[in-house]
């Protein structure tokens, strides 16, 4: 499988347990896999005080939540084998900002086993409204675009 150049790249082998009454993984599996590696992003971003709900209260109040998510599935996955999630940052507007995920496997190489994107909003927990992205987090945004 040819490495694709995005930012993030998690490895989640695939459990006994994620297959479904079809035999192969189940479709919201790949959902979680797509949140394992979008929450891999934000802690690369952001680090680990700025994904969890009780630190964000103590900071600003401030934090990312999930608005919109598609997934199109193209090919079902069975057990064993190894899931890759490829993540990045796809667009950043006032107080959004879009992700996208591609969802490979090792026993099929270079075929995209799914697609997703999403949009996450900052959000002030405190307050309960939107806000803003600064110019300080466009920048680190952007770090994850290609």
């Amino acid at each position: 499988m040819k490495n694709i150049n995005w930012p993030i790249k998690t490895e989640l082998p695939i459990q006994w347990g994620e297959m479904d009454a079809f035999n192969h993984v189940n479709n919201v599996v790949y959902i979680r896999w797509f949140e394992t590696s979008r929450i891999e992003l934000f802690r690369k971003m952001w680090g680990d005080d700025d994904v969890n709900l009780q630190e964000i209260l103590k900071g600003d109040g401030v934090g990312p939540i999930l608005a919109n998510f598609n997934i199109n599935y193209n090919s079902p996955l069975f057990y064993p084998d190894t899931a890759f999630v490829f993540t990045k940052i796809s667009a950043i507007g006032n107080s959004s900002f879009g992700v996208d995920h591609i969802l490979k496997s090792k026993n099929n190489g270079d075929k995209v086993i799914a697609e997703a994107n999403s949009t996450v909003v900052m959000f002030n927990f405190s307050k309960n409204v939107t806000s803003k992205l600064s110019f300080d987090q466009k920048e680190t945004l952007k770090k994850f675009m290609i």
